[in-house]
Formats: C-alpha cells, sequence, structure tokens
C-alpha cells in the first residue's frame, strides 16, 4: 500500500483578488510612481557630481585652513576648528584627514550607491523596487553634505534633499512589499509624513526667509512626533509579520530589522564606551558607526535579491550559540589558568608555569562539544521552541516509524506529526492500492 497525503496549508490574511478595471489603476498608478522615482533618481545622481566636483576645494581648504564657518538649523556645522579637531583626534595631518575623510565617506557612499544600482537593474516595473534603490541611493547624501560644507560651495541644490527625507519613513512603513499594512494605518502615517515634511521645509526655508526664534522652537518641537512615527513603523511591522507576512516576506522583515537592530547595539554600545554621543564625539569613533552603516545596503539586497542564500533564522541562531560558547570558554579558560598558575605557583615557587596554560587549553578542547550541544538545546527551546519542538517530534515519529506494524496506527501517528510540526488547518490522507495505481 502507498500512502498519499494532502495538507491545507494556514491561510494568510489578504484582501480579495483585485478585477480588471483595478489591476489597471495599479498599473497606471505603478508608472506614475516609478515616473516620479526616476526624477528623484536624477537629481540624487545630479547631487554626487556635485559633490565629486567639490573635492579639489574640500582638499585646499582643509590644507590651508581656510574653512568658511556654515550653519545648519541655527548652529555651526562646520568651520576651522571643527576642522582642525576632527583631524587631531584622528593623529592626522591636515593633509592627511583631508584625503582619508573624503575616502571614507565615498567608500560608504559607494557600498550605498552599488547595492542601489544592483536593484534598479532588477527594478523592472515594479515600483517599490525603484523606491528602494532611490532610498539606497540618497541615503549617503546626508553623510556627504560635509564635503560641501567645507568647500564652501553654495548647497541650495543639495539641500532641496533635505524636504525628501520624509520618503525615509515611507520606506520603512511599506517595506518590503509597498503595501500599507494595517489599512487603518494609512491616515496616522500620513499626519506623521507630513509633520516632518512640514519640519524639513521650516529648516530648508530658513536659509532665505528670517523666522522668529519661537517659531523655528515650535517647528521643531514638533520632530517628537516623527520620534513617535518610528515606534508606530515598528508596531506596522510588527502587525505585518504577524498577520499578513508571507513566509518570503517574514524573512525580508527578519534581514532588515536585525541589521537596523544591529547598528542600533553597535551604536549604543560605541556611546557607552566612549561616553559621547555620536554628534559630539569626534576621531575613528564617528568613522565606525559610519561605517556600520554599509550593514543596511547589504541587508537591503539579500532581503530583496536573493535572501534565499542565506537564512536569517540559522544566523541568529549560530550567532547566539557561538557568541555564548566564547564567552563561557573564555571565562573557563581564563579562571583555570589563574587557578592553576596559583596552585603550580604554590608548589614550584615559580610566578607563571607553561603547565597551566597547556592543560587550560585541553579543558578547552574537551568542553567545547559537550558545552556546545548544551548552549544549543538551551537556545532552541528558548528561542526557537518551534523548531525544537518539530526537531523533537520528527525524531519520536522517526522511531514510531521503525517499529511499529499496524498501518491505521502508523497513519494516525503521522497525521499527529503533521498536525503538531506544520500546524495546518487541515490534514488528510489518502491510502492508495499500489495495483490500483499502476
Amino acid at each position: 500500500m502507498a500512502a498519499q497525503m494532502s495538507v491545507a496549508g494556514q491561510r494568510l490574511k489578504s484582501e480579495d483578488p483585485p478585477g480588471p478595471g483595478a489591476e489597471r489603476a495599479d498599473s497606471r498608478w505603478s508608472r506614475l510612481l516609478i515616473a516620479v522615482l526616476a526624477v528623484l533618481i536624477a537629481y540624487v545622481i545630479a547631487c554626487y557630481v556635485l559633490v565629486l566636483t567639490s573635492i579639489p576645494a574640500y582638499y585646499r581648504n582643509i590644507v590651508s585652513l581656510s574653512v568658511p564657518t556654515s550653519y545648519i538649523g541655527g548652529e555651526v556645522a562646520a568651520n576651522n576648528v571643527m576642522v582642525a579637531t576632527e583631524a587631531a583626534a584622528r593623529g592626522m595631518s591636515l593633509s592627511t584627514y583631508a584625503i582619508y575623510s573624503v575616502t571614507v565617506n565615498l567608500l560608504v557612499a559607494a557600498g550605498f550607491v552599488l547595492a542601489g544600482l544592483l536593484i534598479l537593474s532588477k527594478a523592472q516595473q515594479e515600483w517599490f523596487r525603484w523606491f528602494t534603490a532611490f532610498m539606497l541611493l540618497f541615503f549617503p547624501l546626508g553623510t556627504l553634505e560635509w564635503v560641501l560644507l567645507v568647500a564652501g560651495i553654495n548647497q541650495a541644490f543639495y539641500q532641496l534633499g533635505g524636504l525628501l527625507w520624509p520618503a525615509f519613513l515611507i520606506f520603512l512603513y511599506l517595506f518590503p512589499n509597498g503595501r500599507a499594512v494595517p489599512r487603518w494605518s494609512r491616515w496616522p502615517m500620513a499626519v506623521i509624513v507630513g509633520v516632518h515634511f512640514l519640519v524639513q521645509a521650516t529648516g530648508f526655508a530658513s536659509y532665505y526667509v528670517e523666522f522668529s526664534a519661537d517659531l523655528l522652537q515650535t517647528v521643531s518641537s514638533l520632530f517628537v512626533v516623527v520620534l513617535i512615527g518610528f515606534a508606530f513603523i515598528l508596531f506596522c511591522q510588527v502587525y505585518r509579520y504577524r498577520y499578513v507576512s508571507t513566509a518570503v516576506e517574514r524573512a525580508q522583515i527578519k534581514w532588515f530589522v536585525a541589521t537596523l537592530a544591529l547598528i542600533v547595539v553597535f551604536s549604543v554600545a560605541d556611546t557607552l564606551i566612549s561616553g559621547q554621543v555620536l554628534q559630539s564625539r569626534p576621531g575613528f569613533s564617528a568613522d565606525l558607526d559610519n561605517i556600520s552603516n554599509l550593514l543596511i545596503p547589504a541587508s537591503i539586497t539579500i532581503a530583496i535579491l536573493r535572501y534565499r542564500l542565506w537564512d536569517i533564522d540559522v544566523i541568529i541562531r549560530k550567532t547566539l550559540i557561538y557568541t555564548t560558547l566564547t564567552a563561557m570558554l573564555a571565562l573557563v579558560y581564563f579562571g583555570a589558568v589563574v587557578l592553576l598558575q596559583q596552585v603550580f605557583g604554590s608548589l614550584t615557587g615559580a610566578d607563571k608555569s607553561p603547565l597551566a596554560i597547556v592543560i587550560s587549553t585541553l579543558v578547552i578542547a574537551a568542553l567545547f562539544t559537550p558545552l556546545r550541544r548544551r548552549i544549543q538545546d538551551w537556545i532552541d527551546r528558548r528561542f526557537f521552541r518551534r523548531k525544537y519542538d518539530a526537531q523533537q517530534v520528527l525524531a519520536q515519529f522517526a522511531l514510531t516509524a521503525r517499529d511499529e506494524t499496524d498501518l491505521d496506527a502508523l497513519t494516525a501517528e503521522l497525521v499527529r506529526v503533521v498536525q503538531e510540526t506544520m500546524q495546518p488547518e487541515s490534514v488528510s490522507v489518502w491510502l492508495v492500492d499500489d495495483e490500483d495505481a499502476k
């Protein structure tokens, strides 16, 4: 007898399929968005050209310490003192700092640009991929503005890009498929984006129109709405992940969120170590924060184009396992070395004994495999319970199938295993006679 099984998988919440009229409207809307994004991408490319052409003036002004004083939001953004401080914090001469700083900024920008162009080459008529490519190309402009400030180049055209930063909120909100989820969240999100645009527009207009200090302070205080917006976006992404996303989209969200979390953790740890926030600390610490942003284009590219090459769950799981294992083994190793040094020191009178290091190394080698297994089992039970339970159930079924001879009992066990591991809405088993199948 041959058994054939049909499993009805869990149904995801989805909207009713659109009719032909709705599909045509979506197609026109998509083409319009792509046209707008193409114009914005052209603007970003023009900004890159402006930055590249200003590099000679950037180098000349730093070396000669003739940097014009520039202001952003009423605060000094660049002057001779800041340039000298940045160079001294890195232990560099002015000429070396000029070359180093522009090289770091351009390399970080190049990482975003390459990822954006790669996604753009695969975008075709998918507007959200165009949007993703635009955001990747646009993101480094905030860092590259330092080159223009030092060079003293007229920035009106470049600063116009500040009005586009609210698009970053929209991107985070719509990632990874360009759909607003849940539906009612569109209106609160529109308010958040509108407030962000108002703040950015006021800042841009302040270069050309003299506003009262009270008005500027009032508008600046509205930025708290944008900060609340990030929390709201996180809520929407959690909702999307739990109730709407497909398996592919969940993998994409995991890649993106895990990367953002890693950058935040890195930045917070760096801030705690240095004792200064990013905006106020010069030197290599700020450079590392800048370079860590390259994780963003890498994760987005993997999530959208080639996420199947790497399973983010496996990476997170392995990272937890081996980070914990390394920390515990290091603790055991140094503890054993200290303890054995004291023991051998009391016996031989020597301050240090090579035998203590040899024995500690052998202890670590003996502990590695059993300790790794125990840590892996604990992490699987604690953080990957469903995967752990499925493995246990399948292992038990393999033992049952090897010894069970009663077909009804084996079929019942098969149904139970499928229900526990896959959790479908229904399970059906058909038993077909081999002769009838022929």
